[in-house]
C-alpha cells in the first residue's frame, strides 16, 4: 500500500512540475514573438526611412541572437522553490524504490523457505481483507488518489507466479537503483560549512526545510547495501 501512495504521490508531483515547464515554455515563446514582432516594425520603419533619403546615425540595435539567448537562460532559470520541490520528488523517488525491494526481498525470502507465512490464528476472530481495510480505512476518506481495494492489493502483492530468480534480480535492481538516487542526493545536500552555496543548486544538511538529511540518506544506503549482499548469496 506504501508503494501505491508513493507512486500516486509521485505521479501528481510529476503532473505540477510539467505543468509549470510547459508554463515556462509558453512565456518564452511569447516573449521570442513579441520580440519577432519587434524585429518587424524595426525593419519596416528602417524601410521607410531609406526610402525618404535621410541619412541619419545609425542606432545601435539588440542583437536579436542575444536576446533570444536571454529569453531562453531566464525561461531555463531554476528558482530556490523548485530546487526544493526537486529534491522532494527525488526523496519520494528513495523511498518508492526501497518499498519495491524490500516487497520483493520478502517474497523472495517466502519462495526460498526462510521466511514463514502468517500464522492462521491471525484470522480466528477476522479476515485478512478485515483487517486490511481497518488498517488502510483512514485513506478512504480522500477523494485522490482512490482508495487500492483488497483485491488490487493481492494481486498486487502475488508473486507466486514470478521465478525465484528473476525476484531476486527486480529486488536487487530495486535497491541498486534506489542507492544510486541517493548519491544524487548527498552530492546536493552537503554538510554544515561556513562557505556559500547556490541554493538553487545545493542545500546545507542544516537547513530547516529540505525534505531529508545527510544521515537519513546514508542510513538508507547502508540499508540497500546490506539487502543486496543478502540477495547476492541468496541468489
Amino acid at each position: 500500500y506504501r508503494d501505491f501512495l508513493l507512486s500516486a504521490l509521485l505521479n501528481i508531483r510529476g503532473s505540477i512540475e510539467q505543468e509549470r515547464l510547459e508554463r515556462k515554455a509558453m512565456e518564452l515563446r511569447i516573449k521570442l514573438e513579441e520580440e519577432e514582432e519587434k524585429k518587424k516594425v524595426n525593419a519596416v520603419a528602417k524601410k521607410q526611412i531609406s526610402k525618404k533619403g535621410k541619412k541619419k546615425g545609425k542606432k545601435k540595435e539588440a542583437n536579436q541572437d542575444t536576446v533570444r539567448e536571454t529569453a531562453i537562460e531566464e525561461a531555463a532559470r531554476v528558482s530556490a522553490e523548485d530546487f526544493e520541490d526537486r529534491l522532494e520528488y527525488t526523496s519520494l523517488t528513495v523511498h518508492r524504490y526501497l518499498c519495491r525491494g524490500i516487497v520483493r526481498y520478502i517474497a523472495a525470502l517466502r519462495q526460498a523457505g526462510l521466511l514463514s507465512e502468517p500464522l492462521p490464528s491471525i484470522t480466528m476472530f477476522t479476515s485478512h481483507q478485515t483487517r486490511f481495510e481497518k488498517r488502510f480505512e483512514s485513506f478512504a476518506m480522500l477523494p485522490q488518489p482512490q482508495p487500492l481495494s483488497f483485491e488490487d492489493y493481492m494481486r498486487g502483492s502475488d508473486f507466486s507466479a514470478v521465478r525465484s530468480e528473476d525476484l531476486v534480480q527486480s529486488a536487487g535492481d530495486c535497491f541498486r537503483s534506489c542507492k544510486a538516487v541517493i548519491e544524487r542526493l548527498l552530492q546536493v545536500v552537503v554538510a554544515e560549512t561556513d562557505e556559500d552555496i547556490d541554493i538553487t543548486k545545493k542545500r546545507r544538511n542544516d537547513d530547516l526545510y529540505i525534505s531529508v538529511r545527510r544521515e537519513e540518506a546514508m542510513a538508507l544506503t547502508k540499508v540497500c547495501v546490506a539487502n543486496s549482499l543478502f540477495l547476492h548469496k541468496l541468489s
